[in-house]
């Protein structure tokens, strides 16, 4: 007789098994019984479905990718090394913008904030960081460069911060068009036809129409190789700060080199004044911002950081003049409630200074208005700006100060006698 293949010892335990699995679930093993086992497991699930809540991200959530473009070149004899990867590496840096730009989802703050197609641009390059791959070994023909864009953290404060500072996009946009500019005037000039077009595409009687001036030497084309490094680097340094800078003080030593290769670029000579004045420069911002205004004497932002410098140099009477002009100058695109509330209360600390407390109020009072009520709640702490008016001055009080950073903001122990100001903005 053969033997069974389930022998007794098996049947015994997996009989064992099933009763302890019954007695479990009917309470009489386990303290509470059958709720105490429902809320076991119902706490456990909780905290399952807890766990798992926390670690996936949003649905809403803005997921950028990275975004990698190459451009290679030939160089001509005539060409330096260095020149020709700045330009495949500019041309790559804008082919990877445009990218991220045409790939923005249409999310509520893009379509209600109306962006253009050039801020839509900007907003992509602020919403990446650039880096190139390293140019290898020099004097290769064909040499190829490659630029990653690496997503920003938290690309929807990203895309908030950036739409409510009009300055901060207007900048990017500055900087994109003068590398623009620089990547025409040199492919328009190319030896043997422009890098960007099929060989033979470009007739040099064309050509001819789209550049004016003499041909250029190896220094010309060493000079516009310059150029694009300079805006590359003040891409990198262009970085917002919380309180209202757009470029940090340790940046100076890159925009210094930035400005050196780009001598006559207005924005970068704004961003090396800002970094200037926050590294206690004053003077030398005066001098960047002055240049500044020479390249370009609608950069409204330069007499706003000038006016800054001014009024460490205790020159108030500029000061004033310069916050004046910044707040009447209509720029473009104008500024935004945050910018103006900067500057009004930077113009209402000035006139404080000077002893104008009408001014003072008057300013602090339209700073308030756009949001900033910082500055109003400490003049109004030591009795200046009330207002005779009951219900206005409670509506006044009503509003809570603005969650911005204590910059220009003045010590209530530093009243009424002359206060010492913030570096901020």
């Amino acid at each position: 007789m053969k033997a069974s293949r389930f022998p007794f010892p098996a049947l015994a335990r997996l009989a064992a098994l099933t009763l302890c699995v019954t007695l479990l679930w009917s309470g009489q093993l386990l303290p509470g019984g059958r709720e105490a086992t429902a809320a076991v497991s119902g706490e456990s699930a909780r905290d399952t479905d807890q766990a798992a809540a926390e670690k996936a991200p949003p649905r809403s959530a803005l997921r950028l990718t990275p975004i990698t473009e190459a451009a290679m070149r030939h160089i001509p004899a005539s060409l330096p090394w260095a020149a020709a990867y700045a330009h495949a590496r500019a041309t790559a840096w804008l082919t990877a913008v445009r990218k991220a730009a045409d790939s923005l989802p249409q999310r509520r703050e893009i379509r209600m904030g109306a962006v253009s197609p050039e801020e839509r641009l900007a907003l992509a390059a602020q919403l990446y960081s650039a880096a190139a791959s390293s140019p290898g070994a020099k004097k290769a023909d064909p040499l190829q460069a490659m630029v990653t864009l690496e997503p920003r953290p938290r690309p929807e404060q990203q895309i908030r911060m950036a739409l409510r500072h009009a300055e901060l996009l207007e900048l990017r946009r500055r900087l994109l068009e003068e590398t623009r500019a620089t990547l025409h005037s040199m492919n328009c000039r190319w030896p043997g036809g422009s890098p960007e077009a099929p060989s033979g595409a470009e007739s040099p009687k064309a050509r001819l129409s789209a550049c004016t001036g003499a041909q250029w030497t190896s220094a010309d084309w060493a000079r516009m190789g310059e150029r694009l490094d300079g805006l590359w680097l003040a891409q990198a340094a262009l970085e917002p700060t919380p309180g209202g800078w757009l470029a940090a003080p340790g940046s100076l030593p890159l925009l210094e080199k930035a400005a050196r290769l780009t001598p006559d670029s207005p924005s970068v000579r704004l961003l090396l004044a800002e970094a200037q004045l926050q590294s206690g420069l004053p003077q030398q911002c005066v001098e960047s911002c002055n240049e500044a205004l020479r390249l370009d004497p609608a950069l409204g932002r330069a007499r706003h950081i000038r006016g800054l410098a001014h009024w460490r140099l205790q020159q108030l009477a500029l000061a004033e003049d310069d916050l004046s002009s910044a707040l009447a100058a209509r720029s473009k695109p104008p500024s935004r409630g945050i910018e103006r509330a900067r500057l009004l209360r930077a113009r209402g600390a000035v006139r404080l200074l000077r002893r104008n407390y009408d001014g003072m109020c008057e300013d602090f009072a339209a700073a308030c208005a756009v949001g900033d009520c910082e500055g109003l709640a400490v003049a109004r702490a030591q009795n200046y700006c009330r207002a005779a008016d009951a219900a206005e001055d409670m509506g006044s009080r009503s509003r809570p100060p603005a969650a911005l950073p204590p910059a220009f903001l003045l010590s209530p122990r530093d009243l009424p006698g002359p206060p010492t100001p913030e570096p901020g903005l």
